[in-house]
């Protein structure tokens, strides 16, 4: 019988000797070849790259951060437990022109008498940071929220129950470009056999991430009960060393895929800067500004 006529085996490109390097086995940290290293470099020197923010996590400087935010009350990010912020300079003026209109608002003096009713835009909300603040990638955020969902039975109730965290996008859901591939997982949930995948619960999390500030609507109760789930989400991040989550939705699945957004909960290191009415003359700037990131596709 000749025995050199058979299957063989010769690992990947790049494998050492007795080194599992691929599949079926998991590449660790020091075991890509050198192709690979260098894929994975180009893809995390690419301008506001989709995969640090997927993979990474980031470090805001206490001494070098300013988290900015936009709103219609001056006192957002007072007695709050999570706000929305970016500390990217192109994000600001992103922000800034789509989402600030002049609305009716009725202003008051120190004592809280009405000086009048005119239309007004947003406030631009600065704040700096007490200490440095770690913020979750997507992985790091999933990971989070999938520790949660197994010990948690409640929060494990609130994702799977269809009435609960689903219904909580109410007309917006389709705006979500996750919304049905999150669904589809969250049917095959109502199984009580069924075992959700890591990546499966990935999915889901880029829903929750994204149901985090609803506040009822009007809905007292929905509103409460989507503010204890969060609650919970945000200890979890605590313990585990972060002080922000990536908003998934505006970094990586939005349509204007913003650089540095990010949902702020570990309130007690923010410290309020400067707060001023924004202009109409500054809104018109950073709409120039945003057609020539388009333009320029950074």
């Amino acid at each position: 019988m000749d025995y050199k006529i058979g299957l063989q085996h010769h690992g990947i490109l790049g494998q050492k000797w007795g080194k599992r390097n691929g599949p079926p086995y998991p590449l660790g940290g020091g075991d890509y070849t050198q192709a690979e290293r260098k894929a994975i470099y180009k893809k995390r020197k690419q301008p506001n790259s989709i995969y640090n923010k997927k993979h990474f996590d980031e470090v805001l400087s206490a001494d070098k951060t300013t988290l900015s935010t936009l709103s219609y009350d001056r006192d957002r990010t007072k007695n709050t437990d999570m706000f929305y912020a970016t500390h990217n300079v192109l994000d600001k003026h992103q922000y800034n022109a789509l989402f600030n209109r002049k609305v009716s608002q009725t202003l008051y003096d120190e004592n809280g008498n009405s000086l009048g009713t005119g239309m007004f835009l947003k406030y631009r909300i600065d704040n700096s940071l007490k200490q440095n603040v770690k913020v979750a990638s997507e992985d790091s955020g999933a990971e989070v929220f999938r520790n949660l969902y197994k010990k948690d039975r409640d929060f494990y109730n609130f994702v799977t129950d269809d009435e609960r965290m689903q219904s909580y996008f109410v007309s917006d859901k389709y705006k979500f470009k996750g919304y049905r591939e999150a669904r589809d997982v969250l049917k095959r949930m109502r199984n009580d056999d069924y075992v959700p995948t890591a990546e499966e619960l990935q999915k889901v999390y880029r829903m929750f991430n994204y149901v985090i500030p609803y506040d009822g609507q009007g809905d007292a109760r929905k509103g409460r009960d989507a503010y204890t789930q969060r609650t919970k989400f945000f200890n979890a991040c605590k313990q585990a060393g972060y002080g922000a989550v990536l908003d998934t939705n505006d970094a990586i699945y939005g349509g204007f895929k913003a650089r540095s957004p990010v949902i702020v909960f570990d309130m007690e290191q923010v410290v309020p800067k400067d707060v001023y009415r924004t202009k109409t003359s500054e809104q018109r700037f950073s709409q120039m500004v945003l057609v020539g990131r388009k333009a320029l596709g950074i």
